[in-house]
């Protein structure tokens, strides 16, 4: 029955310290940009609170076979321990979720910023895009079509000419090279 009690301890135990260094890990991943200090606080919390458990099993385990109520005095100061782990842990929570909090902050901020910059990118972008497309509105392409047109008519020779050499600059740009 003893042992039953020891193991499931210690079961419990391995629970509460795999599950702080699964927290110690989440805090490190979503913390992104954190203030060191404060991730510093949080491992020594963590810290704390796995010397406590680690207290608890060796309290735990140096009782083991022995009398009664020496196993008693061990399970009571195991409980201190593991409360006080339990308070360190606590602490290491609160302390997470602050500087998770601050994160977020930060993030929004961040976001805030970039949209602004985002939004005065496309004033700026639908402005040139008005200027531009009134510019091609003030152009007669009709007019200068004609003009083409009738350059073209007294000019032959030089219109087949100048086509000529427009083909084979065109051509000689968009072959494959090698």
């Amino acid at each position: 029955m003893a042992q039953k009690k020891t193991r499931s301890v210690d079961e419990a135990i391995d629970e509460v310290a795999g599950a702080v260094e699964e927290t110690a890990r989440d805090v490190a991943a979503d913390a992104g940009v954190v203030d060191e200090q404060e991730l510093s606080r949080v491992k020594e919390s963590l810290a704390k609170a796995q010397e406590a458990m680690d207290k608890a099993r060796v309290t735990l385990q140096d009782t083991y076979g022995k009398a009664r109520d020496v196993s008693k005095e061990a399970a009571e100061r195991a409980k201190v321990y593991l409360e006080e782990a339990r308070k360190h842990l606590a602490v290491a929570r609160e302390r997470a979720a602050a500087t998770a909090a601050r994160t977020r902050e930060q993030a929004q901020a961040l976001y805030e910023k970039s949209q602004a910059q985002y939004e005065a990118l496309s004033q700026k972008t639908r402005e040139a895009y008005g200027r531009v497309r009134e510019r091609v509105a003030e152009m007669d392409l009709k007019g200068k079509g004609d003009q083409v047109i009738q350059y073209v008519q007294e000019n032959p020779g030089k219109a087949v000419l100048i086509g000529l050499a427009v083909g084979f600059l065109a051509g000689y740009l968009t072959r494959p090279r090698d």
